[in-house]
């Protein structure tokens, strides 16, 4: 495999990922710059998501057939497409359309990307070329927020669409010329897909991934109206706050994987999903309790990282958790798995729109995202109970070959 198209093919995973989380940090300039309310801005994580979660499955199950060069190809040119749309739009309703379509577009191309690394690498290479590109979606948590900010304030919140669709002509005119082409899936039928929800472990588990990631996106997505609103963090320093707390994010996810293997996922997650909840109900009662001392603003900061660095270390353990728990069917479970996810983040993000245009303010966000923190630890237990047996089979099985 030319090492120029797996490059590529990462830079487009980023460029996925930042279209995603950019808008993150910028709800307040866009919500003053469209005339729209924070609630309102706050939609158009949840319409990317949204298109994530609903239109990925089905675009990628009516597609499995098509040669994956073609299929990425097309999937470029949509985003593409949408991105350069994006930039020209004005109304409401265009912007919250077009975010579906980044989110629908952004979900074909990472799966597709990630099905074809097989299909062109050797077996002893893939791990590596996997790590690769996902490492993108790292950098884009990290960056996204941060950079959005940064060319907000320099040029203007909708240049990023220009550079976000120029970036995926790029990268798709580098898979037409450098990939070679490669045959689709069989066809894997829906039925066959949702019939591990009958499985208890992995329905419980799929459910305490969906209200994680609800939970997460709740205050997530309204994070910097929180910093400056409520905890008082000046505008100009808002870019600086988000870089650091992402590095340390990138930081605790690397940890978390390592913690999963070491010590079992379900251990790692009851510990870091407790933490996070800790840190959400705290994280109120410091900006409160300091809301008029001079220590208030760090003591808000120094909570929210303890939650952000908690919910960043629960991530790989929850991927690891159900390849443990369905290694026959690890493929589907991880494609549902991340169709959840989006759809989390769609509600936690319209939720949060909710709290904000009911109470006018976003300070009473982690309540909300603590409730949602509370049922996943509980769905998280429901599945360790009933999975438990088979997650330590593999620790089992490696210890039987050792004696």
């Amino acid at each position: 495999m030319n090492r120029t198209i797996l490059y590529m093919l990462t830079l487009g995973t980023f460029l996925t990922g930042f279209a995603e989380l950019a808008v993150v940090g910028i709800l307040p300039i866009i919500s003053r710059d469209a005339g729209i309310s924070i609630a309102q801005a706050g939609q158009l994580v949840a319409a990317f998501s949204l298109g994530f979660a609903v239109g990925t499955p089905i675009f990628v199950s009516l597609t499995q057939r098509i040669s994956r060069r073609r299929l990425l190809a097309a999937a470029l040119l949509v985003f593409a497409a949408g991105s350069l749309l994006s930039y020209f739009s004005d109304a409401y309703a265009a912007m919250i359309a077009l975010r579906a379509v980044l989110g629908a577009s952004a979900g074909v191309y990472l799966t597709t990307a990630l099905g074809a690394l097989p299909k062109l690498l050797p077996a002893d290479r893939l791990g590596r070329a996997m790590s690769t590109v996902m490492m993108a979606f790292g950098a884009a948590s990290v960056l996204g927020a941060p950079v959005g900010i940064a060319l907000a304030d320099g040029w203007s919140w909708q240049g990023m669409y220009l550079l976000l669709g120029a970036g995926a002509l790029l990268v798709m005119l580098a898979v037409l010329r450098l990939m070679p082409d490669t045959e689709g899936d069989a066809p894997v039928g829906f039925g066959r897909q949702f019939a591990v929800l009958g499985r208890p472990a992995l329905a419980a588990g799929l459910a305490m991934s969906l209200l994680f990631s609800s939970g997460v996106a709740l205050l997530n997505t309204y994070f910097v109206p929180f910093l400056q609103d409520v905890l008082g963090l000046r505008a100009s320093y808002t870019g600086l706050t988000m870089l650091l707390l992402g590095l340390a994010g990138t930081v605790a996810t690397r940890f978390g994987g390592g913690a999963a293997d070491k010590r079992g996922p379900s251990a790692v997650i009851v510990r870091s999903l407790a933490a996070m909840t800790l840190a959400l109900a705290l994280m109120p009662l410091a900006t409160y309790a300091f809301s008029s001392a001079a220590g208030g603003l760090a003591s808000g900061i120094a909570v929210s990282a303890a939650w952000m660095l908690a919910y960043s270390v629960a991530i790989p353990a929850i991927q690891t958790y159900f390849v443990r728990i369905a290694p026959d069917s690890a493929n589907i479970v991880l494609g549902l798995n991340t169709s959840l996810l989006h759809l989390g983040v769609a509600i936690g993000s319209l939720t949060g729109g909710l709290l904000a245009d009911a109470s006018s303010t976003v300070r009473y966000h982690p309540w909300a995202a603590l409730a949602f923190g509370l049922l996943s630890l509980s769905a998280g237990l429901v599945s360790f109970a009933k999975g438990g047996v088979r997650e330590k089979r593999p620790n089992a099985a490696a210890a039987a070959s050792k004696s």
